[in-house]
Protein backbone atom coordinates (compact mmCIF):
# COMPACT_ATOMS: atom_id res chain seq x y z
CA UNK A 1 0.00 0.00 0.00
CA UNK A 2 0.90 3.48 -0.82
CA UNK A 3 2.30 5.69 2.02
CA UNK A 4 0.56 8.79 0.02
CA UNK A 5 -2.79 7.82 0.84
CA UNK A 6 -3.90 6.91 4.49
CA UNK A 7 -6.46 4.81 6.44
CA UNK A 8 -7.89 5.13 9.19
CA UNK A 9 -11.40 3.19 10.73
CA UNK A 10 -12.89 5.09 13.91
CA UNK A 11 -16.53 4.76 15.25
CA UNK A 12 -17.73 2.92 11.47
CA UNK A 13 -16.06 5.51 9.44
CA UNK A 14 -13.42 4.78 7.35
CA UNK A 15 -11.24 8.10 6.79
CA UNK A 16 -8.89 8.26 3.25
CA UNK A 17 -6.41 11.05 3.05
CA UNK A 18 -4.42 11.93 0.13
CA UNK A 19 -1.27 12.58 2.03
CA UNK A 20 1.37 14.81 -0.58
CA UNK A 21 1.05 17.99 1.19
CA UNK A 22 4.42 18.50 -0.59
CA UNK A 23 2.78 18.79 -3.87
CA UNK A 24 -0.43 20.30 -2.61
CA UNK A 25 -1.60 16.24 -3.31
CA UNK A 26 -1.21 15.97 -6.69
CA UNK A 27 -2.46 12.63 -7.79
CA UNK A 28 0.30 10.55 -9.40
CA UNK A 29 -0.34 6.51 -10.24
CA UNK A 30 0.43 5.48 -6.98
CA UNK A 31 -2.79 7.64 -5.54
CA UNK A 32 -4.63 6.59 -8.23
CA UNK A 33 -3.88 2.89 -7.15
CA UNK A 34 -4.45 3.03 -3.35
CA UNK A 35 -7.86 5.06 -3.46
CA UNK A 36 -9.08 2.74 -5.71
CA UNK A 37 -7.73 -0.14 -3.29
CA UNK A 38 -8.51 1.56 -0.17
CA UNK A 39 -11.93 2.27 -1.49
CA UNK A 40 -12.82 -1.10 -1.89
CA UNK A 41 -11.12 -1.60 1.07
CA UNK A 42 -13.87 0.52 2.79
CA UNK A 43 -16.95 -1.39 0.65
CA UNK A 44 -16.14 -4.89 1.57
CA UNK A 45 -15.66 -3.95 5.40
CA UNK A 46 -18.41 -4.81 7.30
CA UNK A 47 -17.13 -2.71 10.44
CA UNK A 48 -17.09 0.29 8.49
CA UNK A 49 -20.61 2.19 8.02
CA UNK A 50 -19.72 5.90 5.95
CA UNK A 51 -15.87 6.97 4.46
CA UNK A 52 -14.46 10.23 4.65
CA UNK A 53 -12.29 11.71 1.77
CA UNK A 54 -9.84 14.36 2.03
CA UNK A 55 -6.46 15.73 1.55
CA UNK A 56 -3.52 16.85 4.19
CA UNK A 57 -3.73 20.48 4.10
CA UNK A 58 -6.22 20.87 0.81
CA UNK A 59 -7.97 18.38 -0.95
CA UNK A 60 -6.21 17.70 -4.04
CA UNK A 61 -4.47 20.50 -6.72
CA UNK A 62 -5.33 17.61 -9.27
CA UNK A 63 -3.13 15.15 -11.17
CA UNK A 64 0.82 15.01 -11.24
CA UNK A 65 2.16 15.78 -14.16
CA UNK A 66 4.20 13.05 -13.92
CA UNK A 67 1.38 11.09 -15.27
CA UNK A 68 1.26 12.79 -18.03
CA UNK A 69 5.18 11.88 -18.85
CA UNK A 70 5.47 8.52 -18.09
CA UNK A 71 3.89 6.93 -21.17
CA UNK A 72 4.93 6.95 -24.88
CA UNK A 73 4.23 8.72 -27.93
CA UNK A 74 1.10 6.84 -28.35
CA UNK A 75 -0.30 6.68 -25.11
CA UNK A 76 1.59 10.02 -23.52
CA UNK A 77 -1.28 9.38 -20.12
CA UNK A 78 1.14 5.63 -20.23
CA UNK A 79 -2.46 3.72 -18.59
CA UNK A 80 -5.84 3.53 -19.97
CA UNK A 81 -8.04 6.23 -18.72
CA UNK A 82 -10.53 3.63 -17.74
CA UNK A 83 -7.95 2.50 -15.00
CA UNK A 84 -7.68 5.82 -13.53
CA UNK A 85 -11.89 6.60 -13.81
CA UNK A 86 -12.02 4.00 -11.84
CA UNK A 87 -10.68 5.03 -8.50
CA UNK A 88 -13.15 7.97 -8.36
CA UNK A 89 -15.96 5.58 -9.77
CA UNK A 90 -15.40 2.91 -6.41
CA UNK A 91 -16.36 5.73 -4.16
CA UNK A 92 -19.71 6.15 -6.28
CA UNK A 93 -20.48 2.34 -6.22
CA UNK A 94 -19.67 1.29 -2.61
CA UNK A 95 -22.62 0.74 -0.74
CA UNK A 96 -21.71 3.18 1.85
CA UNK A 97 -22.40 6.92 2.02
CA UNK A 98 -19.07 8.60 0.96
CA UNK A 99 -18.36 12.48 2.49
CA UNK A 100 -15.47 14.44 0.54
CA UNK A 101 -13.60 16.77 3.10
CA UNK A 102 -13.01 19.96 0.66
CA UNK A 103 -9.78 22.95 1.40
CA UNK A 104 -8.04 24.86 -0.55
CA UNK A 105 -7.00 23.87 -4.32
CA UNK A 106 -9.35 21.22 -5.62
CA UNK A 107 -8.70 20.96 -9.03
CA UNK A 108 -8.79 18.88 -12.39
CA UNK A 109 -8.46 15.29 -10.54
CA UNK A 110 -9.03 16.77 -7.01
CA UNK A 111 -12.88 18.34 -8.30
CA UNK A 112 -13.70 15.21 -10.18
CA UNK A 113 -13.11 13.09 -7.01
CA UNK A 114 -15.19 15.28 -5.01
CA UNK A 115 -17.92 14.84 -7.77
CA UNK A 116 -17.99 11.34 -7.11
CA UNK A 117 -18.55 11.31 -3.69
CA UNK A 118 -21.98 11.58 -2.51
CA UNK A 119 -21.70 14.36 -0.49
CA UNK A 120 -19.43 17.30 -0.36
CA UNK A 121 -18.08 19.57 3.14
CA UNK A 122 -16.26 22.67 2.18
CA UNK A 123 -13.97 24.84 4.28
CA UNK A 124 -14.21 28.78 3.00
CA UNK A 125 -11.32 28.83 1.65
CA UNK A 126 -12.22 26.11 -0.89
CA UNK A 127 -11.11 26.43 -4.42
CA UNK A 128 -12.60 24.61 -7.27
CA UNK A 129 -12.24 24.11 -11.22
CA UNK A 130 -12.63 22.01 -13.66
CA UNK A 131 -8.84 22.71 -14.87
CA UNK A 132 -8.14 20.24 -17.84
CA UNK A 133 -9.16 22.72 -20.61
CA UNK A 134 -6.60 24.53 -19.81
CA UNK A 135 -4.11 21.71 -20.94
CA UNK A 136 -6.29 21.47 -24.40
CA UNK A 137 -7.82 18.53 -22.82
CA UNK A 138 -11.35 17.13 -21.75
CA UNK A 139 -11.99 16.15 -17.75
CA UNK A 140 -11.87 12.72 -18.77
CA UNK A 141 -12.40 11.32 -14.91
CA UNK A 142 -16.26 12.07 -14.31
CA UNK A 143 -17.00 15.89 -15.07
CA UNK A 144 -18.76 15.95 -17.98
CA UNK A 145 -20.86 13.01 -16.88
CA UNK A 146 -21.35 13.91 -13.05
CA UNK A 147 -21.26 17.89 -12.73
CA UNK A 148 -24.19 18.10 -15.52
CA UNK A 149 -26.18 15.89 -13.16
CA UNK A 150 -25.46 18.13 -10.08
CA UNK A 151 -25.54 21.71 -11.25
CA UNK A 152 -27.37 21.57 -14.96
CA UNK A 153 -25.59 21.43 -18.20
CA UNK A 154 -25.86 25.50 -18.68
CA UNK A 155 -23.34 25.59 -15.58
CA UNK A 156 -21.54 22.78 -16.31
CA UNK A 157 -20.43 23.59 -19.67
CA UNK A 158 -19.39 27.17 -17.96
CA UNK A 159 -17.39 25.51 -15.61
CA UNK A 160 -15.52 23.00 -17.94
CA UNK A 161 -15.23 25.58 -20.87
CA UNK A 162 -13.84 28.65 -18.93
CA UNK A 163 -11.68 26.70 -15.90
CA UNK A 164 -13.19 29.47 -13.70
CA UNK A 165 -12.38 29.00 -10.35
CA UNK A 166 -15.19 29.09 -7.73
CA UNK A 167 -15.23 29.93 -4.61
CA UNK A 168 -17.27 28.36 -1.33
CA UNK A 169 -20.37 30.47 -1.23
CA UNK A 170 -20.87 30.38 -5.11
CA UNK A 171 -20.39 26.30 -4.94
CA UNK A 172 -22.88 26.03 -2.07
CA UNK A 173 -25.68 28.22 -4.11
CA UNK A 174 -24.96 26.06 -7.13
CA UNK A 175 -25.13 23.12 -5.60
CA UNK A 176 -21.68 21.81 -5.80
CA UNK A 177 -20.94 21.38 -2.37
CA UNK A 178 -23.76 20.79 0.40
CA UNK A 179 -22.20 22.42 3.84
CA UNK A 180 -19.71 25.06 4.11
CA UNK A 181 -17.69 25.62 7.24
CA UNK A 182 -14.87 27.66 9.17
CA UNK A 183 -11.75 27.71 7.51
CA UNK A 184 -9.79 24.25 9.84
CA UNK A 185 -13.27 23.25 10.60
CA UNK A 186 -14.34 20.94 7.21
CA UNK A 187 -12.95 17.60 8.28
CA UNK A 188 -14.22 17.63 11.50
CA UNK A 189 -17.60 18.47 10.22
CA UNK A 190 -17.40 15.59 7.40
CA UNK A 191 -16.62 13.36 9.78
CA UNK A 192 -19.52 13.79 12.17
CA UNK A 193 -21.59 13.86 9.95
CA UNK A 194 -20.21 10.65 8.40
CA UNK A 195 -20.73 9.03 11.97
CA UNK A 196 -24.25 10.27 11.87
CA UNK A 197 -24.36 8.85 8.44
CA UNK A 198 -22.83 5.39 9.94
CA UNK A 199 -25.41 4.93 12.77
CA UNK A 200 -28.73 4.97 10.37
CA UNK A 201 -29.98 2.07 8.51
CA UNK A 202 -27.09 1.20 6.31
CA UNK A 203 -29.58 -1.42 4.02
CA UNK A 204 -31.68 1.45 3.64
CA UNK A 205 -28.72 4.31 2.77
CA UNK A 206 -26.98 1.68 0.34
CA UNK A 207 -30.69 1.34 -1.56
CA UNK A 208 -30.90 4.75 -1.71
CA UNK A 209 -27.79 5.46 -2.69
CA UNK A 210 -28.02 2.50 -5.87
CA UNK A 211 -31.37 3.73 -6.60
CA UNK A 212 -30.72 7.73 -6.94
CA UNK A 213 -27.02 6.80 -8.77
CA UNK A 214 -29.20 4.89 -11.51
CA UNK A 215 -32.02 7.24 -11.47
CA UNK A 216 -30.86 9.11 -14.23
CA UNK A 217 -30.43 6.46 -16.64
CA UNK A 218 -34.10 4.87 -16.52
CA UNK A 219 -37.44 6.32 -16.85
CA UNK A 220 -39.94 7.29 -14.37
CA UNK A 221 -41.53 3.71 -14.35
CA UNK A 222 -38.74 2.10 -14.24
CA UNK A 223 -37.52 3.90 -11.26
CA UNK A 224 -40.45 3.43 -9.29
CA UNK A 225 -40.04 -0.80 -10.45
CA UNK A 226 -36.95 -0.86 -8.54
CA UNK A 227 -37.54 0.65 -5.68
CA UNK A 228 -40.50 -1.61 -5.01
CA UNK A 229 -38.05 -4.36 -5.61
CA UNK A 230 -35.44 -2.77 -3.03
CA UNK A 231 -38.60 -2.03 -0.77
CA UNK A 232 -39.28 -5.69 -0.57
CA UNK A 233 -36.08 -6.73 0.31
CA UNK A 234 -35.56 -4.37 3.21
CA UNK A 235 -39.14 -4.89 4.71
CA UNK A 236 -38.02 -8.29 4.84
CA UNK A 237 -35.18 -7.38 6.82
CA UNK A 238 -33.86 -7.41 10.49
CA UNK A 239 -33.10 -4.21 10.00
CA UNK A 240 -37.00 -2.76 9.95
CA UNK A 241 -37.81 -4.69 12.61
CA UNK A 242 -35.33 -3.35 14.70
CA UNK A 243 -36.21 0.15 13.46
CA UNK A 244 -40.30 -0.27 14.38
CA UNK A 245 -39.03 -1.83 17.67
CA UNK A 246 -37.00 0.66 18.85
CA UNK A 247 -39.34 3.30 17.38
CA UNK A 248 -42.13 1.89 19.57
CA UNK A 249 -39.67 1.34 22.29
CA UNK A 250 -38.19 5.01 22.33
CA UNK A 251 -34.88 3.81 22.34
CA UNK A 252 -31.97 4.10 19.46
CA UNK A 253 -31.76 1.66 16.97
CA UNK A 254 -29.02 -0.91 16.71
CA UNK A 255 -29.01 -1.75 12.58
CA UNK A 256 -27.14 -4.87 11.39
CA UNK A 257 -27.14 -4.85 7.99
CA UNK A 258 -29.22 -7.87 7.63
Amino acid sequence: MSEKVRYEVEAGVATITIARPDVRNAMDRDVFAALYELGTRAGDDEGVRAVVVTGEGNFSSGIDTSVFTSGNGSDPVGTDVATLQRSFTIFETISKPVVAALDGPSFGAGFQLALACDLRVAAEGVRLSVMEVRWGIIPDLGATTRLPRLVGIGRAKELAFTAREIGAEEALAWGLVNRVTPAGEHLKAATEWARELAAGPPLAIAGIKRLMNASFDAPIATGLEREAMVQRRILASQDFIEAVGARIERRTPQFKAR
